[in-house]
């Protein structure tokens, strides 16, 4: 008896018919999406009623003003003749002045005073390396507050009160000043003062007296 020699054929694979590709696509490109919205709630989920914390200032400040540079300040500025008290704040990106002085000073004392207050800050914190932003680095806001009196008046009202404002933002090349006690335009000023509205239950008065 012969023996026959069975030749085995290979299988032919499968091939995934086009309808089942474009399906099997189709499915991944809703899964991925779906995937990522997924994987963003539950990190959100996580992270519920944890502060996040960061600044607008990040890599910026450099160098930093420290309380004990405040501290030294206030105690320079005290010693300015005059001045009945100071009070130095720095909040984030400013550094605020308030020097309240003796109520009998003129204006032009007021501006002495204020002119000395800057060169004492310039000598403490040079005002090129704290108060002047580079093209890569923000940096501190400068304000000097100098008044006889912090409190506002009338604005048409003649008085001897005298509140100057010296302000710097990091980006400006210079200082300005502000005359924060006395309106620029006085006429203008006095006119407004002199405006009174007409009461609102007389207006309403006036318009049903109209209509009837």
């Amino acid at each position: 008896m012969s023996e026959i020699n069975e030749i085995k054929q290979p299988k032919k694979r499968k091939r995934l018919s086009k309808s089942a590709l474009v399906l099997i696509i189709g499915l991944l490109i809703i899964a991925i999406p779906v995937i990522i919205f997924l994987a963003i709630l539950g990190i959100a989920a996580l992270q519920t009623h944890s502060p996040r914390e960061g600044s607008r200032f990040d890599n910026d400040l450099d160098p930093k003003i420290t309380n004990s540079d405040v501290s030294s300040l206030e105690d320079t500025l005290k010693s300015i003749s005059s001045v009945e008290s100071v009070e130095v704040v720095l909040s984030e990106g400013q550094l605020k002045i308030f020097i309240d002085t003796s109520d009998s000073l003129t204006e032009e004392q007021v501006d002495s005073i204020l002119t000395d207050a800057y060169n004492k800050v310039n000598s403490k914190l040079p005002v090129n390396t704290y108060f002047t932003a580079t093209d890569s680095r923000k940096m501190y806001d400068l304000q000097i507050n100098v008044y006889t009196s912090p409190e506002a008046s009338p604005i048409g009202a003649t008085n001897s009160r005298q509140y100057k404002l010296l302000h710097k933002n990091s980006t400006e090349d210079q200082y300005g000043i502000d005359d924060m006690a006395h309106p620029k335009d006085p006429a203008l000023a006095a006119e407004l003062e002199g405006l009174t509205p007409e009461p609102v239950e007389e207006t309403k008065e006036g318009e049903e007296e109209a209509g009837d």
